[in-house]
């Protein structure tokens, strides 16, 4: 149902726009490997593309937001390349969502509005890119982040800036739309609309010719449909992979750290004592007497809280440091002086006058260096290789700065290199259907994808802290079509196949005149004198029609039938040439879901949706217009010609 209502809705360009506007945040660090350069062909400086209140959008951050949103995409479509990007309006549509996010922010500062520095950290310190091994913030991992990507780090926080002021405006705008219910109604009773309709198929296959097309008229097929057989860009890569285990036995703590590391953590291994205890605060020192002699006389500690109206409190095992933490030195003191099974002596904190019982006492004896060893050598190993890596993958990103290659540094290091066949950016091979890449590629693709031919080799985190990869790429093919001659039985058969659907284009056109002149369907098929697959009778609903476009299956006649009138017919191509439907729509039982509540309110839901992000699309267009937004069209059209490759 969702996706049926965004469809009739559709028609209205940005209606989504709702938390959209850090896109280039999103991109960037949470769904893309930070390791890559992301960047295509120059910059445009750093001109500005528009001016939104006092602060400006350069066209160097609309330029990085567009090929970092176009990675992303690409990720999904591996066919996609950069120019098509753009003109299909991937350009536009990310300078709309950050003129909106600068539009956000600046009409909040304009009205006293904030986002702190500590809250703008926090959200930093939440990005998994920016985290070491133990799940904390990691100030390298996030300047090494920043630098990879080319972004300052005050960029990075105006734009989490921008987008808590977003959190804060925007939700208000949209919040407790309401819609009538004479709208609600009609919208709801088209889910229960039933169509009964025919569908014949006129295949391709009935009007092929068993005659070899000619090489010219392949030829010329192939040179007007080159684009349905590209080939999408292709990489070879190498690589070597390496992992913490190297170290394992070359890296040992010496006995002197072993000796500093048990004298630093002395404390730790000292003898200990904790104590079992349950206790009772009192507001005088007298009543804390009093309730201790009545347990001392054998009443139990919890009976005789009870007998003054208190209760008392289960403190399990605390050490001596703990208890004066959370009470007092002196009843910490008082407890810790009392044999097992005794009373403390009342003794005083904040709270009042406590007395405890001592339930149980443990102690643990100090343990010596020797007995601990074992434990420190193990603590202290793992430390010593967690930093021997990473010295290991900053020297070698060291070493590709300066120029080393990747023989250079896996010679140096010993590592074996290994290369991959041309690859798809997802990993297929065009050469090899049965080919499957290493699990590590899953990480290393995504880069290899980012670089340029003249990039520096990369050190790829594989799994954070264990595993990584030196690689570069050796080879790029850029997405073309293959020769003919490679593929020339494939085009023969799609130009049979094109010249079948033509004649079956006119077959299907004869037989939708002669049903909308009155005649059935049968009677026209059967007089089209070409042996013709059966024809088979349909009836379906408008939610059924929603229920199997969510799962992406819905036939193409299906869709055609529910936008006919009743009592026509029309006729639809089928996919990939192979032939043509021709759609009978015979009745339409119209629905009415007056008495359905579920209807109804699933319905409203939808629209309250739609409403509230119609009303959040009008505020932001009042804080425009409020704040004042001014495009660069001439530094705009500069960038789009720079990323599409044209010169003016």
């Amino acid at each position: 149902m969702i996706t049926f209502f965004r469809n009739i809705f559709s028609s209205k360009i940005g209606l989504f726009l709702t938390m959209c506007f850090v896109a280039l945040i999103a991109i960037a660090f949470a769904s893309a490997d930070v390791t890559g350069t992301g960047a295509f062909g120059g910059v445009t400086g750093s001109g500005t593309a528009a001016t939104v209140g006092d602060s400006k959008l350069t066209t160097s951050e609309l330029n990085q937001s567009v090929n970092n949103a176009f990675r992303a995409e690409q990720r999904e479509n591996t066919g996609l390349d950069l120019k098509t990007y753009v003109e299909g309006g991937g350009f536009d549509s990310i300078l709309d969502r950050l003129v909106n996010s600068f539009v956000i922010a600046d009409f909040g500062n304009k009205y006293g509005m904030t986002a702190g520095k500590r809250l703008v950290d926090g959200e930093i310190a939440s990005i998994p890119s920016f985290q070491g091994a133990d799940g904390q913030f990691s100030e390298e991992n996030f300047r090494r982040a920043l630098q990879q990507q080319g972004i300052k780090e005050q960029q990075l926080r105006d734009d989490f800036t921008r987008n808590l002021l977003a959190d804060q405006l925007l939700p208000v705008a949209g919040f407790g739309a309401s819609v009538p219910q004479k709208l609600v109604t009609p919208y709801a009773s088209l889910l229960l609309e039933a169509r009964q309709g025919q569908v014949a198929i006129i295949p391709s296959a009935a009007f092929v010719e068993n005659v070899k097309p000619a090489d010219a008229a392949l030829a010329a097929f192939y040179s007007k449909n080159g684009s349905r057989y590209t080939i999408p860009e292709r990489r070879s890569i190498s690589y070597a992979l390496f992992s913490k285990e190297r170290f394992n036995e070359t890296v040992k703590p010496t006995d002197k750290e072993i000796e500093g590391q048990y004298n630093l953590d002395k404390a730790k291994y000292a003898a200990s004592e904790t104590r079992n205890i349950d206790q009772v605060i009192l507001p005088t020192e007298a009543a804390a007497k009093a309730l201790a002699d009545k347990v001392g006389g054998g009443m139990s500690i919890s009976a005789a809280a009870e007998s003054v109206g208190l209760s008392s409190a289960e403190m399990g095992s605390v050490s001596k440091t703990e208890l004066a933490g959370t009470t007092s030195q002196a009843v910490a003191n008082a407890v810790f002086s009392a044999p097992s099974g005794d009373v403390t002596e009342p003794a005083q904190s904040a709270l009042g006058w406590h007395i405890a019982k001592i339930n149980d006492i443990r102690t643990v004896p100090a343990q010596s260096l020797e007995q601990v060893r074992a434990q420190i050598v193990a603590e202290l190993s793992r430390d010593k290789i967690d930093e021997a890596l990473a010295e290991l993958t900053v020297k070698m990103e060291d070493e590709f700065a300066a120029g080393s290659s990747l023989t250079d540094v896996a010679e140096a290091e010993e590592l074996k290199i290994e290369s991959t066949p041309m690859l798809l950016a997802n990993g297929q091979n065009p050469q090899d259907p049965n080919y499957r890449p290493i699990p590590e590629m899953q990480r290393i693709l995504p880069v290899a994808f980012q670089l340029d031919d003249d990039s520096d080799p990369q050190v790829v985190e594989i799994i954070p802290g264990q595993q990584y990869a030196i690689m570069a790429v050796s080879e790029i093919a850029v997405a073309a079509p293959p020769p003919l001659n490679s593929i020339k039985e494939l085009v023969a058969r799609d130009y049979i196949l094109e010249q079948g659907s033509q004649k079956a284009k006119v077959v299907a056109d004869n037989i939708v005149k002669q049903v909308s002149g009155g005649a059935s369907l049968s009677k026209a098929m059967a007089d089209a004198k070409v042996r013709l697959p059966a024809i088979e009778t349909v009836r379906s609903t408008r939610a059924e029609l929603a229920r199997q476009s969510q799962q992406g299956n819905v036939p193409p006649p299906l869709t055609l039938m529910f936008s006919m009138a009743e009592g026509t017919a029309k006729s639809l191509k089928a996919p990939q040439n192979q032939g043509w439907f021709v759609v009978n729509l015979n009745n339409i039982d119209r629905g009415d879901a007056s008495e359905r509540a579920d209807l109804l309110s699933a319905t409203s839901g939808q629209f309250k949706q739609v409403f509230g992000n119609e009303y959040t699309e009008q505020f932001i267009n009042a804080m425009k217009a409020d704040v004042g937004v001014e495009k660069n069209e001439d530094a705009l059209t500069a960038l789009r010609n720079q990323l599409t490759g044209r010169t003016r």
